[in-house]
């Protein structure tokens, strides 16, 4: 996989989990990407990025929930599902850990819903060696 795939690839989750919770979404990506340790040579790119929202209903959160892990569980992904929450704040985060890397996190809470992670670490073609 190239970068410019992982990049695609990620970002594509992104917004594939944004549009099962249609509202007002802030994006905060890094889609120039950055360093990362593939395969332990120090060669790799990897991609970051955030996305923001506004508190769902409880229906629409578990229901968000139950979409995400499906996405996660049809890619073959690791889920992990934890229950976070305090006396202040209930918060649910849904984790999917794919290949090289990849890992999405939802986080779904009485403050807000968020969408981050990172994509998987590839060789960087460009890197010094």
């Amino acid at each position: 996989m190239t970068p410019d795939e992982a990049r695609e690839e990620f970002f594509g989750l992104l917004d594939e989990i944004q549009a099962m919770a249609p509202g007002a979404w802030v994006n905060e990506d890094v889609p120039a990407g950055g360093i990362c340790n593939f395969q332990g040579t120090g060669n790799g790119k990897g991609f970051a990025g955030t996305r923001t929202m506004d508190p769902l209903s409880l229906a629409e959160r578990e229901e968000l929930r139950r979409k995400v892990t499906e996405l996660y569980k049809s890619r073959g992904y690791v889920v992990q599902n934890l229950d976070q929450s305090t006396t202040t704040n209930s918060l649910f985060i849904t984790t999917g850990f794919g290949p090289d890397g990849l890992t999405i996190g939802l986080y779904t809470a009485d403050t807000r819903t968020m969408v981050a992670g990172e994509s998987r670490c590839v060789p960087d073609p460009q890197s010094n060696k």
